[in-house]
């Protein structure tokens, strides 16, 4: 993995080389690393990976508290048509599109559509962040971050709105996650669940 050699870029830096070279070895690496290739978080071709290092985004300091709805003049049931048809999206985006492709997508809207100078409303993301999440009961999906982030996103941009799409990870042991973040408040998770991961992508 590019860069993860250079103990400046190792999110594990203060682990002593030999913990480290004892920690894995070849017989339990070579599954895991066909995992992390079934879940494309690794890559086989080294010209379309990225440098194993952490990314430099700014750590979550607070998220809006989904359990207490922002006041908001329309009914969550004005709100079904765009709701519906942002999940039906990220159902097909994950089902039929390779990953890089969907990221590649969101990526592009937000480049086109967003306005990088202009702060995020935060008070209309968490109305609308609420909206969703009170929707998201009478969507027949498993609740799993990659689905529910995507959906929100893709739900927030039918109001223009483009919040950070934050992917992390943990290394002991290994687990990824993703959020929707906007400044430093987590939208769609809580503030001690995401700080538990090294941000590694963002959009």
């Amino acid at each position: 993995m590019h860069g993860w050699e250079d103990g400046a870029c190792d999110p594990l830096a203060t682990v002593a080389q030999g913990e480290r070279s004892a920690a894995t070895s070849r017989d339990d690496a070579i599954p895991l690393a066909h995992k992390l290739l079934s879940l494309e978080i690794l890559s086989g071709r080294s010209d379309s990976a990225k440098y194993a290092r952490p990314t430099a985004y700014p750590l979550p300091t607070d998220a809006i508290d989904l359990d207490l709805p922002a006041p908001s003049r329309r009914s969550p049931c004005a709100h079904a048509p765009p709701f519906f048809l942002s999940c039906a999206k990220a159902s097909r985006q994950l089902r039929s599109q390779a990953f890089e492709s969907t990221v590649a997508f969101v990526r592009a809207r937000k480049g086109r559509k967003g306005d990088s100078k202009k702060p995020l409303d935060i008070g209309r993301a968490h109305s609308l962040a609420s909206v969703f999440d009170r929707l998201r009961l009478f969507y027949p999906r498993s609740y799993l971050c990659l689905f529910d982030s995507l959906a929100l996103i893709n739900f927030l941009a039918h109001f223009n709105l483009y919040p950070d799409w934050v992917f992390g990870v943990t290394a002991e042991p290994f687990e990824a996650h993703c959020w929707v973040q906007a400044g430093g408040i987590v939208l769609n998770d809580t503030l001690a669940r995401v700080s538990a991961f090294t941000p590694i992508m963002y959009l």
